[in-house]
């Protein structure tokens, strides 16, 4: 068990990563999905070496097999007033945009809210094409909130989970 993830005040050393799982266990998520790919492929290794934390809060990580199922399951949580969090790359974001364009229209249930990180890579260093979810997200009219420091990547998990739930 990695005890990194139990600290709750002070300065820790985290990757990028591991920042969305922490982020997500401070913010009563229960389900975390998505497809790895890089640079976010390591959200799920973070997950794992922590499967006992996550299991004792009551969060489900989960690999979905592929980005259009991520997305679905996104659909059903919210749905159910689940709090879910989903991870792709942002190639896979075009892979997901339809179960997330459906997901918009119908919203979300009393406590249910949905986030999906997109691991942008638009100069195609670790993947096979350069993509800048940003365009995406305005498509889908989904809001993008995006951070500038790595305390912002952690603490904007549990924003945008607040604005999702808001919204509906």
């Amino acid at each position: 068990m990695d005890k990194r993830f139990l600290q709750e005040s002070g300065t820790g050393i985290f990757t990028g990563n591991e920042l969305i799982v922490k982020g997500g266990l401070e913010s009563r998520m229960a389900l975390l999905t998505g497809y790895p790919g890089s640079p976010v492929a390591e959200v799920f290794d973070a997950a794992e070496r922590i499967k006992e934390l996550l299991q004792e809060k009551g969060i489900l990580a989960q690999i979905a097999n592929n980005e259009a199922l991520a997305g679905a399951r996104l659909n059903g949580s919210q749905m159910a007033g689940i709090r879910a969090l989903a991870v792709m790359k942002s190639v896979g974001a075009h892979v997901a945009a339809d179960a997330l364009a459906i997901g918009n229209m119908a919203g979300t249930g009393p406590g249910g809210a949905v986030v999906a990180v997109f691991g942008d890579d638009i100069w195609s260093e670790g993947t096979q094409a350069p993509s800048d979810s940003r365009f995406i997200s305005q498509h889908l009219y989904m809001p993008v909130v995006e951070p500038g420091t790595y305390q912002e990547m952690k603490d904007w998990i549990g924003l945008a989970l607040d604005l999702s739930e808001r919204s509906r």
